[in-house]
């Protein structure tokens, strides 16, 4: 759905895989090919951000998603202020998710993408 697809960001990827590369709305299905084992090896420094889920996908890739790719690897997003942060937070929580895997996507994994990055600096 735009100009960045899966292909072209595998070839960034590919090309650059110490990149620590965030993939805005689920990288654009990127997380789909993960399930090929050269594609789920390369993607250890991809994140992918959950903004515009309720444009893109049913809210079922929430569950789905983490199956495919680290849970780690999935960070909170919504597009703001396009969306709501409060509505979306209340859609993810509806879900009944694994408690774990809820505060994982919706803070946990960018506060430790971010010490990451962080140390890495030093």
């Amino acid at each position: 759905k735009g100009t960045a697809t899966p292909d072209l960001i595998w070839q960034i990827i590919r090309k650059h895989p110490k990149l620590i590369l965030i993939c805005a709305h689920w990288g654009g299905g990127l997380p789909f090919y993960a399930l090929m084992p050269e594609v789920g090896e390369a993607l250890k420094n991809v994140y992918f951000d959950t903004a515009a889920t309720r444009y893109l996908y049913r809210f079922e890739i929430f569950r789905i998603a983490p199956e495919l790719v680290e849970p780690e690897k999935i960070l909170f997003a919504t597009d703001f202020p396009l969306l709501s942060q409060s509505k979306e937070i209340a859609r993810i929580r509806s879900l009944n998710l694994p408690r774990e895997l809820e505060e994982k996507i919706l803070w946990e994994n960018a506060q430790m993408l971010l010490k990451r990055v962080g140390d890495e600096r030093r």
